[in-house]
């Protein structure tokens, strides 16, 4: 990831937009698909406690990469919490010549392309995986498991190009897998240092709030075990490394209140439920702490994503980080700075 570049599409987001590209016969698709898709995709997280949640989460992340087109109007939107749209839009593509299965022989990995709907450029992209198939098929060292952009760059010569399909309909359920291709996601390393013996994680956004807290609890930790640096959005990718902790059985979150910075923790929660760690959650002593600051003038937010953003939160915390987004203001994470945290002991766990 280059510095100042957005983290890749979190694999839940990918999950729920290939099924969905791969269920579409038209550019709307309805809130009813939507929630097959969602079922079908991650049935984990559509059958949980905040199944609702993480499906507007992740249709706001899938709109921020521009994958679908969420709707403008209020109307649009049910009057549940958080909403959820009536229906989306997915991009629309020149139409390409559908492409006739009877001359390619496919590989029995891929059997399912026989009969499935493809364009002449997923078939040319599944017609190079389909040479890998054949060509590693006598050769297991092949089938090592290597990094997603080592592999990209041995099927494709292009070391991207796996990034762009996984959340396209070639890796829909019960098509391509990253497992098939012998290859992962390759998480960025996440800054952490122990600083007790607790069973907390604490993780903070920004560099300065991470430089104070951790030299505050490396004095008195408390329940804390580790304090990690999230780096920005960042963790949303990184949050998978946490599995590499022992001990820890609950993970706070400190960032800024504002669009991104609610967005960074909810998204990663998604992505560490999948990986059997427990969910992310608000570290709410701190942010307590900073709702009693003044805010700052940012960009206005509008409600159904508000809503979205501050579900994370427990009332009344969420109740106001509401009305600081739509109203357009912020409150970053070192207003609550050395001075007041070392004197103010009620964020200690």
């Amino acid at each position: 990831m280059t510095a100042g570049s957005p983290p890749p599409l979190s694999p839940a987001a990918a999950s729920l937009s290939a099924t969905l590209q791969a269920r579409a016969e038209k550019a709307t698709i309805s809130r009813a698909t939507l929630i097959e898709a969602f079922t079908a995709a991650l049935p984990g997280l559509a059958s949980g406690e905040h199944a609702r949640t993480a499906l507007a989460t992740l249709l706001h992340e899938l709109a921020d990469h521009r994958l679908l087109t969420l709707p403008t109007s209020s109307a649009r939107w049910d009057a549940g919490r958080p909403p959820l749209p009536e229906q989306v839009r997915l991009p629309t593509t020149p139409a390409t010549p559908r492409v006739p299965r009877g001359p390619v022989s496919w590989r029995p990995e891929l059997d399912w392309a026989y009969t499935a709907r493809l364009t002449a450029a997923q078939t040319e992209d599944l017609l190079a995986c389909n040479r890998w198939f054949r060509d590693s098929s006598n050769a297991p060292d092949r089938h090592t498991p290597i990094p997603l952009r080592e592999r990209s760059y041995e099927i494709f010569r292009d070391e991207k190009r796996l990034d762009a399909l996984i959340s396209g309909a070639l890796f829909a359920l019960g098509r391509l897998t990253l497992d098939q291709l012998a290859t992962y996601r390759q998480p960025p390393p996440l800054a952490h240092h122990q600083v007790g013996d607790g069973d907390t994680l604490l993780v903070v956004e920004n560099s300065d709030t991470y430089a104070t807290l951790h030299d505050l609890l490396a004095k008195q930790p408390g329940r804390t075990r580790f304090i990690a640096f999230g780096a920005g959005r960042s963790f949303e990718a990184s949050v998978s490394r946490l599995t590499e902790l022992s001990g820890i059985h609950r993970i706070l979150y400190y960032g800024d209140l504002d669009a991104d910075g609610l967005a960074i923790p909810a998204r990663a929660s998604l992505t560490a439920l999948q990986h059997g760690l427990p969910p992310i959650e608000p570290a709410t002593d701190l942010y307590r702490l900073l709702l009693g600051h003044t805010p700052t003038a940012s960009a206005l937010v509008a409600d159904d994503r508000a809503q979205t953003l501050t579900a994370w939160l427990p009332a009344p915390l969420s109740t106001q980080a509401h009305d600081l987004l739509t109203v357009g203001q912020r409150l970053a994470q070192e207003a609550t700075n050395r001075n007041q945290l070392s004197v103010n002991s009620s964020w200690r766990t």
